[in-house]
């Protein structure tokens, strides 16, 4: 017993060290599987997760300091640099092998396929990257960039790139944040979804461009605007966003005022023609068409300052020029009166009608031109002048000195006999008013209380009763005074002269 018990422990013990054995060398060519080249990347994939890297790999790894799993990582990574990154990570044994180039041609990527794992290198193949192991080049390219991150992520605008097929390929902390806030995408997801749906298919410009475009909220909500300045890098895309929303909304506000000064200006009576800066007609309101009798195409072709004050010549809605000398030099002082704002005049036309015309300066150089039809009020005026003209010619032809005096103490209206008796002149401008008509009243007649009397029956706002009196003139005739409130605080003097010989009391025509 005791020599089988030494044998089968001896075999037991030879067959425990063969075991070991086994395992070591397993695990030795395992280790080898990873054993790569300074410069290459090394990965063992199985079941969509990464078992094992080499150091190199492990750095590319650890470059991203968002919070998503290390085959994420290194899809993004090979997203970045290759065309089909789905192809290299697949552990689809039917698949086989295969190899693939990146797009800027200095890495090659490599990648083995047995059962269900997937043993990936990626090899750079320009000799001027530094190697791995230069301690100091690493250094300032780890530096270089930490900086880079840094810069990105406290940038207030959105930064992400896109490959040829429309798949984001990198994004800055801000689009990341406008994803989260705006689509409710999270941060471990990826590849992330893009939040603006139409520049899922943009391929790279020729030159940078730049337009405005909208991210969708969540429902409910405004959209987000942004403007988008598009330009190539490689075969990639870059975008660079940044937010919109105010300039959007002063649009809009300008657009709103535009709309509600529009439709004021059509439903004003008052013609309204604003020409800006170069002197080019930008706006005009409807009741200028009717006031001009212009044509509306003529109106809309833009015309010159210059060109619609020829044609309103033509169409005779200005007054006729005496010759196309003073009509250039009267169109000079027109717009320089018209910047200086103090262009003011009264167009008598042809036809009989009457326009007043305006010229106000606006800004940034504009010039607005306002016409006003004001032939009714004219027409109001001259017959109300027309009828004053009749009036005076009237009381002119009474033989009794007449003048009506205002509730503020002014001559309304006079008659010839009144300026006679009291020797008024026409050059004589000291005439209209209360206290200057009753002090000559007394310097040309006797000491009398009648003229102060009258004053402040004049001058009072109580109920009123007409009575007279006689005072003498220093000639010695009698003069026969009436005083007649009238309607609305007005107070009328009639003066009647008296023939000495014949003592008759007052007669008068009024």
């Amino acid at each position: 017993m005791t020599v089988l018990a030494s044998v089968f422990l001896y075999t037991l013990g030879a067959f425990l060290v063969l075991i070991l054995g086994l395992q070591s060398r397993a695990s030795a060519r395992a280790s080898s599987a990873l054993d790569f080249s300074d410069t290459a990347l090394g990965f063992l994939i199985q079941d969509r997760r990464i078992i094992d890297a080499n150091f190199s790999g492990k750095r590319i790894l650890n470059r991203s300091d968002r919070a998503i799993s290390d085959f994420d990582q290194l899809r993004l990574f090979l997203t970045r640099n290759f065309d089909d990154a789905d192809r290299l990570l697949d552990c689809d044994c039917e698949g086989g092998d295969v190899m693939a180039h990146s797009r800027d041609g200095q890495m090659q990527a490599i990648k083995h396929v047995a059962r269900e794992s997937v043993r990936l290198t990626v090899h750079y193949i320009d000799g001027d990257v530094p190697a791995t192991g230069d301690i100091h080049t690493l250094r300032a390219v780890e530096a270089e960039l930490q900086t880079l991150r840094a810069n990105t992520a406290a940038a207030p605008f959105l930064l992400w790139r896109q490959n040829h097929t429309g798949e984001i390929v990198w994004v800055n902390q801000a689009y990341l944040n406008a994803a989260q806030k705006l689509a409710g995408v999270e941060e471990t997801t990826w590849p992330l979804p893009t939040i603006f749906p139409s520049l899922r298919n943009q391929t790279a410009p020729m030159a940078t461009e730049t337009r405005r475009i909208a991210a969708p909220r969540k429902q409910g909500e405004p959209d987000a605007w942004y403007d988008c300045h598009i330009s190539s890098v490689g075969n990639d895309v870059l975008f660079t966003a940044v937010p919109a929303d105010e300039a959007v909304r002063a649009e809009n506000r300008r657009r709103e005022f535009t709309q509600t000064l529009t439709k004021t200006f059509a439903e004003l009576a008052i013609g309204l023609a604003i020409f800006d800066r170069s002197r080019r007609l930008v706006l005009f309101n409807p009741a200028l068409l009717d006031l001009t009798n212009l044509p509306t195409d003529f109106l809309t072709s833009r015309p010159s300052l210059i060109g619609f004050l020829d044609q309103l010549r033509e169409n005779r809605v200005m007054p006729e020029p005496r010759d196309y000398r003073s009509w250039r030099t009267s169109i000079a002082e027109l717009e320089a009166a018209a910047v200086d704002g103090t262009y003011s005049e009264t167009w008598s036309l042809p036809d009989g009608q009457t326009y007043h015309v305006t010229g106000r300066p606006h800004p940034d150089g504009a010039v607005a031109l306002l016409f006003e039809d004001i032939s009714a009020e004219m027409s109001l005026t001259r017959h109300f002048r027309s009828e004053l003209e009749q009036f005076q010619a009237v009381i002119d032809v009474i033989d009794d000195a007449v003048a009506v005096f205002t509730p503020a103490g002014e001559v309304a209206i006079m008659n010839q006999a009144y300026r006679d008796l009291w020797q008024i002149n026409d050059d004589d401008f000291m005439v209209g008013d209360l206290a200057e008509a009753t002090r000559r009243w007394h310097d040309m007649t006797a000491p009398t209380p009648v003229w102060g009397d009258f004053r402040d029956f004049a001058q009072t706002d109580q109920e009123r009763e007409e009575w007279c009196a006689n005072v003498a003139l220093r000639d010695g005739r009698q003069l026969a005074c009436r005083f007649k409130p009238r309607r609305g605080g007005a107070t009328m003097a009639i003066f009647h002269v008296e023939k000495v010989e014949s003592g008759a009391k007052l007669q008068t025509a009024v």
